[in-house]
């Protein structure tokens, strides 16, 4: 599962490690980047929901298999691109497909565990995925030294997707009906989807449209998609190598050696940060998180800042600064990922990860990655980065201060559910996924 999430956005790390190779084999300039990155993001936040559709309907390990694995074939395919447009078609398709991995992955993983040991989860989760990413940016970097290297890093990546694919198909062991059925923490989840009976499409959208009301009606829920709507952080390492080797006159190949001091910031950022959640999360249950949150947040805007601003001369600096960065910004998904599972019910949490991290994620980040490679031609990359990451992140920070009493609500009246119908869904209240029922 940690592999079929971490080679979920293989193209997107290709591009953003050996973009200034694809800059002058192609002729391009930094929009284009953003250009390429959001498109990606762009699709990612519609192509995730029919993943989840059908993650519902067959066997949720063949359908990660799919989009995560052997859908690898199209970053291969990028790699024989002859110009840009047809670089950025054959990425938005890859895009397309890796969109489902971390909704699917995500769902699987609310189903294994309880409450209190999400956070040590998903920050085991999140920490193979920055350690694979750190492993692989070094060594895509050394393909600049290359003629077409990056082309050789988009059939490499695919290649290992489909590997992973395979790998799926043969090792994961994803909860059976049972344990879906009754889970580990006493939430009921209705198995339904293997019910005979003619689907209904009609009525298949009328409960999509239903449970995206109930979703919505989550207050602290719509709160949390607003925020990611406008934190920039996760830009900084998209544009981060170009930077260094834009504006701080680094070649591409020591540029890159910032990936993995990031990569391993961002794995003990998770792996300590998600069981100081939870032990956090124990101790003041109604605000812990949402007080973590916040002070990631502003912490890492300060570091991004400090990297960001000053033109430091030596790479050893840039390498730990962004170590910090990781560290910094692998607290967020340890705190978002539990924020939401406590606060949305089973059913509707597959459906509520496809719309919060494909589509609030994937939207924010092309938002950001097109303002950022705009703003990087017209006043500069440095400048463009404080703006899109530090300010907007510092913002974002304090802003979170409105999550407190909302959350603490939403996620009482949940943690009621079990015990007043032990969770077992009443005649309107079937999920959104149930049309199949005849």
């Amino acid at each position: 599962m940690t592999a079929s999430h971490a080679f979920d956005n293989a193209e997107t790390s290709v591009v953003s490690v050996l973009f200034p190779l694809i800059r002058d084999a192609l002729g391009l300039s930094a929009a284009a980047l953003g250009a390429l990155v959001a498109s990606g993001k762009i699709v990612g936040t519609v192509a995730a929901l029919p993943w989840v559709f059908l993650a519902r309907r067959f066997p949720r390990k063949t359908v990660l298999a799919v989009c995560a694995g052997f859908w690898g074939v199209w970053a291969m395919a990028a790699g024989l691109a002859a110009n840009f447009a047809q670089l950025i078609l054959l990425t938005t398709v890859a895009a397309a497909g890796f969109a489902g991995a971390g909704p699917i992955a995500l769902g699987i993983l609310g189903d294994l565990y309880d409450d209190s040991e999400r956070g040590r989860a998903t920050g085991a989760l999140y920490a193979g995925t920055a350690l694979a990413t750190g492993i692989a940016a070094p060594l895509l970097g050394r393909l600049s030294g290359f003629e077409n290297g990056w082309r050789y890093g988009f059939f490499i990546s695919g290649g290992i997707c489909v590997i992973v694919g395979v790998l799926i198909l043969a090792f994961l062991d994803e909860p059976g009906p049972a344990r879906r059925s009754a889970g580990v923490d006493g939430e009921m989840t209705p198995d339904v989807q293997h019910v005979p009976g003619p689907a209904v499409p009609a009525g298949r959208m009328r409960l999509l449209g239903v449970s995206l009301r109930e979703l919505f009606g989550i207050r602290t829920y719509r709160y949390l998609l607003v925020q990611r709507l406008f934190s920039g952080q996760n830009i900084i390492m998209s544009f981060g190598t170009v930077f260094l080797v834009q504006e701080r006159g680094f070649d591409t190949g020591t540029a890159a050696l910032i990936a993995l001091p990031f990569a391993l910031g961002y794995i003990v950022g998770t792996f300590l940060g998600g069981r100081a959640v939870d032990a956090v999360h124990r101790s003041r249950p109604r605000s812990g998180r949402i007080a973590m949150l916040q002070i990631s947040q502003i912490a890492f805007a300060a570091v991004a800042f400090t990297a960001i601003a000053i033109p430091w001369s030596s790479i050893a600096v840039y390498v730990a600064l962004f170590a910090a960065v990781g560290f910094l910004q692998g607290q967020y998904p340890v705190i978002n990922r539990p924020l939401i599972m406590a606060v949305v019910p089973p059913p509707l949490r597959p459906l509520a990860f496809a719309v919060s991290v494909s589509a609030a994620d994937g939207l924010a980040y092309a938002i950001y990655s097109l303002l950022t490679g705009v703003l990087g031609d017209q006043i500069g990359l440095g400048t463009a980065l404080l703006l899109v990451t530090v300010f907007l992140t510092a913002s974002n920070g304090l802003a979170c201060a409105v999550l407190y009493r909302p959350y603490a609500h939403d996620s009482a009246a949940l943690a009621e559910q079990p015990a007043a119908g032990n969770g077992v869904p009443q005649p309107g209240e079937l999920p959104w996924d149930a049309a199949d029922m005849s």
